[in-house]
């Protein structure tokens, strides 16, 4: 009887690891932006406002855009730069802690990338991550200005 239980626990443990192991995998960063872009691999306005959504209601998932921009095509690193730049315009239209804290951690994110690497590139083309980098880092008091749309995944108010 002994043995019979020793060999059960050890097939649970073979098989119920790795299954407790893809869903704890599936509620990762990583995994949320990789579902976002497999819906819309072709990348273009659909992904950008995608992931400028998810990243409005979710900040730190900027670093798992940026992570998943440097294995992406060209058309989806522009998308992704694009999204985290509407995400990072929405966020300075608000003047609370809380949304300074989360263009911190866009900034972080798009900084991180290397600029050396072509997502660099695409970001730009997407979003004008660069220049929007400096404005959003500067100390020289240059501020954003945008439309009165909170953000393009968001419209409303005449968008």
């Amino acid at each position: 009887m002994s043995k019979v239980l020793s060999r059960l626990f050890v097939v649970l443990c073979l098989v119920g690891v790795p299954a407790l192991a893809s869903a704890q995998d599936a509620d990762s960063p990583q995994a949320k932006i990789a579902a976002i872009i497999a819906q819309y691999p072709d990348g273009g306005q659909p992904l950008a406002d995608a992931i400028a959504a998810a990243v409005e209601a979710n900040p730190s998932l900027a670093g798992a855009v940026t992570q998943a921009a440097l294995t992406a095509n060209s058309a989806v690193q522009t998308a992704l730069g694009g999204g985290l730049a509407e995400a990072a315009v929405f966020f300075a239209n608000s003047n609370s802690p809380n949304a300074q804290a989360a263009q911190q951690q866009i900034q972080a994110a798009i900084a991180s990338v290397p600029a050396s690497s072509n997502t660099v590139t695409a970001f730009n083309t997407g979003g004008g991550a660069a220049a929007l980098l400096s404005l959003l880092g500067s100390s020289s008091g240059t501020t954003l200005t945008t439309s009165k749309c909170v953000s393009a995944s968001r419209p409303g108010n005449g968008c």
